[in-house]
């Protein structure tokens, strides 16, 4: 049975390279490029989430519940998001792949204190080569986090 995995970054143009090989290697990838798109997706479960940490958010909806003062104008919404989700993907036994531009600690040390595991954060720039990219999902998914 192929992996499922579940993809929420606002940039499916940049991201589609990536699902491309991730589908070529068998995986099922779902891709969601807003909150809202997200939220309903996880209707179903999912073997890893992969999550944007700049969101913006679209609608007067996800206005409300992601506050620009939450979610440092967009800068943050998908720590806010993890935060808000965390509990609910986990119950699955899904995985997280947290994926930013940002290159700056503060926001790693966020995501850390709310529980993800270090080795679940990274850069794009780091991910960019497919191959490595294909590598660090393969890797989280062989984990064995019980």
């Amino acid at each position: 049975m192929s992996k499922k995995i579940l993809w929420l970054d606002n940039d499916l143009a940049y991201i589609a390279p990536y699902v491309e090989i991730l589908q070529n290697h068998g995986f099922e990838v779902t891709c969601a490029s807003t909150i809202t798109e997200a939220e309903k997706a996880l209707t179903e479960s999912y073997d890893l989430f992969i999550l944007d940490v700049m969101i913006p958010t679209k609608t007067e909806h996800e206005e409300e519940v992601y506050k620009p003062e939450e979610t440092d104008a967009g800068r943050e919404t998908g720590l806010v998001f993890y935060a808000k989700m965390k509990e609910r993907v986990d119950a699955t036994d899904c995985k997280w792949l947290v994926l930013t531009v940002r290159l700056d600690e503060p926001i790693l040390k966020e995501f850390l204190a709310k529980g993800l595991r270090r080795e679940w954060y990274d850069t794009k720039m780091n991910l960019r080569v497919a191959r490595t990219f294909l590598g660090r999902v393969q890797g989280i998914l062989a984990e064995n986090t019980n």
